[in-house]
């Protein structure tokens, strides 16, 4: 028997412990898209250049996200 049960690391990555690993990355990208959405960006090339960052953190994120989940645990 592994030292952590499937149980015990599925709840970090999903629930429990502030909300799970995964739902704090989910609630960080949506921090990132909300604060992104308040910039006061009047220069269209600044505006495109953070928009370009963001959706680059966000695909990251995602990415990140997916490879998480991809893990099983026994």
């Amino acid at each position: 028997m592994g030292l952590y049960t499937a149980s015990f690391c599925h709840d970090i990555l999903h629930a429990g412990w502030d909300a799970g690993v995964i739902d704090n990355l989910q609630d960080a990208i949506n921090e990132i898209n909300q604060n992104f959405g308040q910039m006061d960006l009047e220069n269209a090339s600044v505006l495109e250049e953070m928009e370009e960052i963001v959706q680059q953190m966000n695909t990251e994120l995602e990415q990140l996200i997916s490879r998480i989940n991809s893990v099983s645990f026994r």
